[in-house]
């Protein structure tokens, strides 16, 4: 039975690689070193100073840097950017001329799947296709919270992808759309930002719901009134509702045939090692079931509440959850 290949994103080392803790090279090295691969993701703006370009020698270097390893790329993130001009956006030309670099460059650097956003569009995707197929990259849209399998424009991109029938288009799920719980760290923005605690056991159980989000918005709003708190808060209250999606595991199983990739979103692994927020039993069992075999990248994003430098451990645990998880 197939099982998903484990790995990791640069992106879970942003706290280590804004505070300059480690070169390029030295996360790589430290990746090989605590055996968190053997899949590599990296974010093209993040780790790149050329990018959306690259040249043909630090192509080759970077190449020979994972392969001096033990470790293969696995996923490119690529980055729409659509608001570059100061007077309009890009028009439909100009977006598939900006992201057919963003594809030569992933294949130069020797990744097979490079991460886009939904907000390409259909037309632009199909498009794009033969720039892709001509590469041999497969362009993946990643499906964030709130993003699910009922959501338009997920149905409206399956329905494109169907017609076309290529497997250089696709998706790249995302756990935030799974999850049981809003992370604890957010609450604790919240409280930093002003929040009372009846306000955020308001908000909690108004995320628990069903309802629409703009009818969530609409109660936080209400509630957030009666508190009297100011825009801060009311952002990060906003926030807790299109960040932190609850559809049910089984959803993603129709979305799988499609899945390039998967990024194993997660916020902490605690001392029983467990996700207290994202249902990873539940998730890998299903990854298992159907038969998934491709890769799945640690992505830490505990960035959003902390700037410490804590990334490698707890991939470290994440890592050891996972293979826990896909023995049993």
């Amino acid at each position: 039975m197939k099982k998903p290949i484990l790995g990791v994103t640069l992106y879970s080392f942003t706290n280590e690689w804004q505070q300059r803790l480690y070169t390029l090279e030295q996360l790589v090295e430290k990746v090989a070193r605590l055996d968190l691969g053997p899949a590599v993701e990296v974010v093209g703006f993040q780790s790149f100073r050329t990018f959306p370009d690259v040249p043909d020698d630090f192509a080759r270097y970077f190449r020979d840097l994972l392969e001096k390893n033990g470790l293969s790329p696995s996923c490119l993130g690529a980055n729409l950017d659509f608001g570059r001009r100061k007077d309009r956006l890009m028009n439909d030309d100009e977006k598939i001329a900006y992201i057919e670099r963003q594809i030569v460059s992933a294949r130069k650097l020797g990744f097979p799947v490079m991460r886009i956003q939904h907000t390409a569009g259909a037309k632009v995707l199909e498009a794009l296709e033969p720039a892709a197929r001509a590469a041999g990259v497969q362009l993946a849209c990643e499906l964030h919270s709130p993003l699910s399998a009922d959501n338009p424009d997920v149905i409206e991109l399956r329905e494109r992808f169907d017609r076309i029938g290529s497997e250089y288009l696709g998706f790249i799920p995302d756990f935030s759309a799974t999850m049981t719980a809003v992370p604890e760290g957010h609450w604790e923005n919240l409280r930093r930002s002003g929040a009372p605690e009846a306000l955020i056991a308001e908000a909690r159980a108004i995320w628990k719901t069903d309802d629409p989000t703009p009818v969530k918005f609409g109660a936080l709003a209400a509630a957030a009134d009666r508190f009297k708190v100011g825009p801060a808060a009311m952002s990060q209250l906003n926030l807790a509702m299109t960040m932190f999606g609850h559809a049910p595991v089984d959803s993603w199983r129709e979305l799988l045939p499609y899945a390039r990739h998967i990024h194993g979103k997660f916020y902490h692994v605690d001392e029983k090692g467990s996700e207290p927020s994202i249902p990873y039993p539940a998730l890998m069992s299903l990854l298992t079931d159907a038969g998934y075999g491709g890769t799945i990248s640690a992505e830490w994003e505990g960035t959003a509440f902390t700037e410490e430098a804590a990334g490698f451990e707890e991939v470290q645990r994440w890592r050891a959850m996972g293979e826990r998880l896909l023995a049993d």
